[in-house]
């Protein structure tokens, strides 16, 4: 069907008798007289209801005091109380709309140790703190439940420990450029402070993830770093620098060496060297040379019963601050003698 038949229906809907009683029924003192009286009739029935007895829950916030000094209390801060309480609706209504609950204060002090999974555990009856609850409750309202009946928590040393701090992503670089040296950050670690059973677990900080566009020149930003539950950085944010430079490529010869060879044989390699070309940024092309890569290959292959006909060469040692490389020949073939026993 067509919008235009469409249209065509809902204002055919609109011109039947029923439609049109409807519209001059609202627009009558009658039809306002009797949404008024409909509206008291709600009120009425309302406030009659809040005469009655009911039975609700309450969220209730928990506060722990007199922790020992240098310990902390792990997973506190989100630590509740449910209330079941017992009253009528107007006494509810008030404690929902106008009140706000101050927490309840649990003295870390006074509370009990028990061993727990290997773990030292603080616990307390909750019922030991009726009064405070009910201090903080409306007028005619009865406390009939507190849960958990038990309340338990695990208090820790604070330790403090500096942790390195680590890039969140990898920097993407335009054509013909790369990284020119490490990824900095200021300051390169900072300092976390908390649980020391949570602190033991920390090796890197991490940044939120970086997002850039492709880089062609050095890169400095400030940078938030993740936070992490129940433990303080002291810094939230630290400086990135990302050093680039422009590329070249460079082509070095490396020389071929045997391990695993007894020293009864005797093995040379056709060819005895081979070439490696890299990339390398522009500021260190002048200071790699072919004594920073180690090519090998491995004896164990032709001391086998199945003796192979080529060497498969391995690249073992490479110089940190290159790109990416490539090498020629990946096999060689070989001579084998027995070395004179005079």
């Amino acid at each position: 069907m067509s919008i235009k038949n469409l249209r065509a229906k809902f204002d055919e809907f609109l011109n039947t008798s029923f439609v049109k009683r409807a519209k001059k029924l609202l627009i009558t003192k009658d039809f306002y007289i009797f949404l008024i009286f409909l509206l008291m009739a709600t009120a009425f029935w309302f406030f009659n209801a809040l005469r009655g007895e009911y039975v609700t829950t309450f969220s209730y916030p928990v506060r722990f005091v007199n922790v020992p000094e240098n310990h902390v209390v792990v997973g506190g801060a989100n630590q509740k109380i449910e209330l079941k309480v017992k009253s009528n609706g107007y006494a509810i209504l008030r404690q929902r709309i106008s009140s706000r609950f101050i927490p309840v204060n649990y003295d870390v002090s006074s509370m009990r140790t028990i061993i727990r999974d290997g773990k030292s555990v603080s616990y307390m009856l909750s019922r030991s703190q009726i009064n405070n609850v009910r201090n903080q409750l409306m007028v005619g309202m009865e406390l009939a439940d507190i849960s958990p009946d038990t309340l338990f928590l695990h208090v820790d040393k604070v330790k403090k420990k500096a942790i390195p701090v680590r890039l969140e992503g990898k920097p993407v670089f335009e054509k013909q450029f790369i990284l020119a040296n490490t990824i900095v950050f200021e300051p390169e670690s900072v300092t976390v402070t908390g649980p020391a059973s949570l602190v033991d677990t920390i090796s890197e900080i991490y940044t939120k993830l970086l997002e850039t566009e492709a880089l062609s020149d050095t890169f400095i930003k400030k940078i938030e770093l993740k936070p992490i539950d129940n433990v303080k950085l002291s810094d939230n944010v630290v400086t990135l620098t990302i050093p680039v430079e422009r590329y070249t490529e460079k082509m070095v010869n490396v020389p071929i060496s045997v391990k695993g060879l007894p020293d009864s044989l005797w093995l040379k390699t056709f060819p005895s060297s081979l070439e490696v070309t890299f990339r390398v940024g522009m500021s260190k092309v002048e200071t790699i040379n072919g004594s920073d890569f180690s090519a090998v290959v491995d004896a164990a292959e032709i001391l086998q019963t199945d003796r192979a006909k080529r060497l498969r060469v391995r690249i073992d040692k490479s110089p940190e601050n290159i790109e990416s490389f490539d090498y020629a020949p990946l096999f060689v073939e070989y001579v084998l003698e027995l070395r004179n026993s005079n």
